[in-house]
């Protein structure tokens, strides 16, 4: 993927070692113990994790990392970036533990993805060299969602949108998306009766080389912006054909009503 944290378009081969310093790592300088000391921090970490680093035995690195340091962040049969700020020392040995935050460098992806003890694994290249284990999750919306988990939620009285209501919706829906350039058009597939996917968001796309990433991200800000209740969840998912992509947001909201869906991009 590339170093924008995007899935399947650059393998990442090359050992990282150095801690990564674009905008989103700010540096800050202390003087512990009469000698100057660097102090790598992430402006806005989502994730605690402990991680095991390898021994080179065991299939790791011959080196130490030091915090900043950005291996491939690896979960779920996919890697992300993901630099990470240690916690409890700055520089961890083959064969160490260390407490570390997280911070992804593409968020949407990652929504509703996580919980308490899911485990991952750092990699550089195809070579894992740390193993880990998510122990706190700080960005509220990254914890873990599925329908079940979401009925368990919502409150008993809470009624499924109908015939009579669905339509406002849609114009939510109309409102937040037409204006996007890149579509031509909505289509809007009513299954009601269908309670995981109740309503179907087609957005058709004329140009359908279309890069994938800008159009993304302008629809998952367009849906937690301007369509969503207040109280809501989404995930993503994007599958990639060569040049050419499908994407999929799913949601559940909800405030005295709740509707569930999809909204989906296909351009293959």
């Amino acid at each position: 993927m590339l170093a924008s944290d995007f899935p399947s378009e650059n393998p990442r081969t090359q050992t990282r070692n150095v801690p990564y310093t674009s905008t989103l790592a700010v540096m800050h300088k202390s003087i512990p113990n009469s000698m100057s000391e660097e102090k790598y921090k992430l402006p806005n970490p989502e994730l605690e994790a402990e991680l095991y680093y390898l021994t080179e035995k065991e299939g790791g690195r011959k080196s130490y990392v030091k915090s900043g340091y950005r291996g491939q962040f690896y979960y779920d049969k996919r890697d992300w970036d993901a630099p990470q700020e240690f916690i409890n020392k700055e520089v961890c040995n083959p064969g160490e533990i260390v407490q570390v935050k997280l911070q992804t460098l593409s968020s949407d992806f990652h929504v509703g993805q996580f919980y308490i003890g899911k485990e991952f694994e750092t990699r550089e290249g195809a070579r894992t060299v740390a193993r880990g284990k998510i122990t706190k999750i700080l960005r509220p919306d990254f914890n873990y969602w599925d329908f079940n988990s979401f009925f368990d939620e919502i409150p008993k009285d809470c009624r499924p949108y109908d015939s009579q209501n669905i339509e406002g919706f849609i114009t939510d829906f109309e409102y937040g998306l037409n204006d996007i350039s890149q579509i031509n058009n909505l289509k809007f597939t009513k299954s009601l009766s269908n309670k995981t996917q109740m309503l179907v968001v087609e957005c058709e796309i004329q140009d359908k080389s279309i890069k994938s990433r800008p159009l993304i991200d302008e629809i998952c800000k367009r849906w937690r912006e301007e369509i969503q209740f207040e109280k809501s969840h989404y995930k993503i998912n994007l599958t990639n054909f060569n040049n050419r992509f499908k994407f999929e947001l799913t949601f559940a909201t909800w405030h005295s009503m709740y509707l569930t869906g999809k909204i989906i991009i296909n351009t293959t």
